[in-house]
């Protein structure tokens, strides 16, 4: 009897498992995952800098479609560095917006696919996951700093006032960041599984085993 394929059936597995986390996500379980991430943002920024009072609130915005919706900053980040006033004395706020969906969820949705849809033993597979959840939050944390860090440097609410050379590459990073964030979404969580299974020596699992028919 000819074997099956294991890495033919890893992909069609991790394939499905997305795109089931996907319907989720348009199904409406974005908004608790929109919570969730609103609820990261405070935890890591909103205290973060001393002066600087940072909130991660929901958006409201107005789309025509449903993927429309999916696309669009659905999160505003409030900042107030009260180091900072107008001259009639009200202090100078910020306003950005960020999309959990395309910046959390989908990345993180991967990545679950990909360390759920391993032919490894569950022990290890478990051990992996957990390693990847919390790299690429590690990694969605330094991304959000950035925005956040550009957005302030240019805009004049500056939280570390920056000089002109060290402002002019945050703003790159964030540029880059935000235009290729599709991108992203999909490589670095292919990355971080990629090293995370190699460095198990989870790979030869998926290699067919060759054997010999007469």
């Amino acid at each position: 009897m000819k074997k099956y394929n294991p890495l033919l059936f890893f992909v069609l597995k991790c394939a499905a498992i997305y795109f089931t986390l996907v319907i989720l996500l348009f199904s409406g379980f974005g908004e608790g995952y929109s919570s969730y991430f609103r609820g990261f943002g405070n935890l890591l920024f909103s205290s973060r800098w001393e002066n600087v009072k940072i909130s991660f609130v929901p958006k409201n915005s107005q789309q025509t479609t449903l993927a429309e919706g999916h696309r669009a900053t659905n999160i505003s980040v409030r900042i107030n560095n009260q180091d900072y006033h107008y001259e009639n004395g009200l202090p100078v706020l910020g306003e950005l917006g960020v999309n959990s969906h395309l910046q959390g969820y989908l990345p993180t949705a991967l990545l679950l696919s990909l360390f759920i849809a391993t032919p490894i033993n569950w022990k290890r597979r478990l051990k992996a996951l957990g390693i990847g959840i919390l790299t690429l939050h590690t990694f969605i944390a330094a991304l959000l700093w950035v925005v956040i860090v550009g957005y302030t440097e240019t805009n004049g609410i500056g939280i570390y006032r920056f000089g002109d050379t060290m402002k002019g590459i945050i703003v790159w990073i964030m540029q880059i960041t935000l235009v290729n964030q599709i991108g992203i979404s999909f490589m670095v969580p292919l990355l971080f599984w990629m090293g995370i299974v190699g460095i198990m020596g989870g790979f030869r699992s998926l290699i067919p085993s060759r054997t010999t028919h007469i």
